[in-house]
């Protein structure tokens, strides 16, 4: 059975196997998802939205300087990637020592102009390699701790109906933990490769934008009603992403 649905800007869940964080989500403004597997420590970032830095430091303190890795970004719009330079600045901070795996869709070039920049400004004085890998449909990157896949999802990259209609390279992430699976929807219109990442999950993480089906336009987000439906493929769904009121 599903669990209740949540439209927050925060959210847990949790099992014998896996803590989920969702720090913080508004459409936006910024989403940061802490998945922090109970076995071992070791964490993963679903997104690394602006005030990633702070969230992660009200939540667990700095225990994430070592222990993080991957990061994996769904898409290049600045409310997922704002805060990476930050958090990278952190880390050389604090001393990290760890090599760390960035994984984004390929071509994702505003992720890309960040991690290089950072490596470039900081070559001769950064302690930890930074490495990124570009994903693609059914592409897999495992860890010791996560086991990824990601799926193509399709996102366009504005919603105004004024010759914007191209799709961003875009991922959906699940994210097998022991035996449990995560699936992360990241921003999407409803299409196929969303519903294969949910489809089974023990938790889906799903956005849900939009309050209703817009009637013209491009088709940019799930709406409310379509994500809890993509929300009964799995076996308990939170919906995260709302539009901040004012």
């Amino acid at each position: 059975m599903n669990s209740d649905v949540f439209v927050k800007s925060q959210s847990k869940w949790e099992n014998d196997e896996v803590g989920v964080n969702v720090l913080f989500s508004a459409a936006g403004v910024g989403r940061t998802i802490l998945l922090t597997s109970k076995f071992t420590g070791k964490m993963m970032l679903l997104d690394v939205g602006d005030g990633v830095l702070r969230d992660l430091l009200v939540t667990i303190k700095t225990d994430f300087v070592n222990d993080l890795d991957p990061i994996a970004i769904s898409h290049g719009h600045f409310d997922h990637v704002g805060g990476l330079h930050s958090l990278l600045g952190f880390m050389r901070m604090m001393g990290r020592t760890e090599p760390l795996n960035i994984l984004i869709p390929t071509q994702c070039n505003e992720a890309i102009s960040i991690i290089k920049g950072y490596r470039d400004l900081y070559r001769t004085t950064l302690p930890f390699k930074i490495w990124y890998h570009e994903l693609s449909q059914g592409s897999e990157f495992d860890t010791d701790f996560f086991k990824v896949r990601s799926a193509e999802v399709e996102h366009f990259s504005l919603e105004f109906d004024q010759g914007a209609g191209d799709l961003e390279p875009a991922l959906g992430y699940r994210v097998q933990i022991g035996s449990t699976v995560v699936a992360y929807s990241g921003d999407t219109r409803l299409c196929a490769g969303v519903e294969s990442i949910v489809q089974d999950a023990d938790l889906a993480i799903i956005e849900a934008t939009k309050r209703e089906i817009p009637e013209s336009g491009y088709r940019v987000h799930v709406s409310l009603e379509e994500a809890k439906q993509l929300g009964k493929l799995a076996k308990a769904f939170i919906l995260i992403h709302g539009i901040p009121e004012v």
